[in-house]
């Protein structure tokens, strides 16, 4: 079977590509998100799509017991070695399908972790599956991109350089999808390293319908981090605020 995109992405390269995204900017993410939102103070945590386990630890850091699961190895064995949380742990499952079943106070899908799947029942079962890893009246937070803002202000074209290496990025949008590719040149003579993204643009309605059919309800919308009201054509991110009923 071919490896998806997904599997190859999320490797050693992908570090580098994102490295801006650090432990103090996830701090202070999941300080806002808790603050703004009824959450509950304690409990069970389960981060889903945890990547290196920057939020993951900024959450065990405020008493929470959590657990980490992603796809990438890479990914985890960094989040492991950057560990030193006794209720933190990480587990490696594709979100697809995850073995938990009612044990979860609150799940968090975070940075647009969600929408990698070609078919957009594979995307729903991703909802499913949060439901069904929480206990009722669970919580969920899913932070994902707003179409619009992203169609609005796309960069077609981006160039930046990581010590010897120049990353370059192009992006487009295509038959429902923000679609990344990004080469990796490392040395003159060297052939380029390619990687490829993809992300479903669902509308809002599509997120909540969703949401509504596999248990959630009293689900709110935000548009930023700041957790501002949600709006349409200007909010850059659409977080999801949702009850398992």
């Amino acid at each position: 079977m071919a490896e998806e995109w997904f599997e190859r992405s999320f490797r050693e390269d992908y570090v580098l590509v994102y490295r801006h995204r650090d432990d103090s900017a996830a701090d202070g993410e999941i300080a806002n998100l808790l603050e703004r939102l009824p959450i509950k103070s304690t409990g069970r945590v389960l981060d889903l799509c945890c990547g290196s386990g920057r939020h993951s630890r900024a959450l065990a850091r405020r008493g929470y017991d959590v657990v980490g699961v992603d796809l990438s190895p890479v990914l985890l064995q960094l989040a492991e070695e950057q560990n030193t949380f006794p209720q933190l742990s990480f587990a490696r499952c594709d979100m697809r399908n995850i073995p938990y079943k009612g044990e979860f106070d609150i799940v968090v899908n975070l940075f647009t972790s969600f929408g990698y799947f070609s078919s957009d029942e594979e995307n729903a079962t991703v909802i499913r599956n949060m439901s069904q890893a929480l206990k009722t009246q669970g919580e969920v937070i899913i932070d994902y991109l707003n179409p619009a803002y992203v169609t609005a202000n796309l960069v077609a074209e981006s160039t930046k350089e990581v010590g010897e290496m120049l990353i370059k990025e192009k992006r487009w949008i295509e038959n429902g999808f923000v679609k990344k590719r990004i080469e990796i040149h490392e040395g003159a003579n060297s052939e380029p390293r390619e990687y490829h993204e993809q992300v479903r643009l669902f509308e809002v309605e599509q997120m909540i319908s969703m949401l509504e059919q596999s248990g959630f309800g009293q689900i709110q919308v935000f548009g930023n981090y700041q957790f501002e009201e949600y709006v349409a054509n200007e909010s850059p991110r659409m977080i999801f605020y949702a009850i398992k009923q």
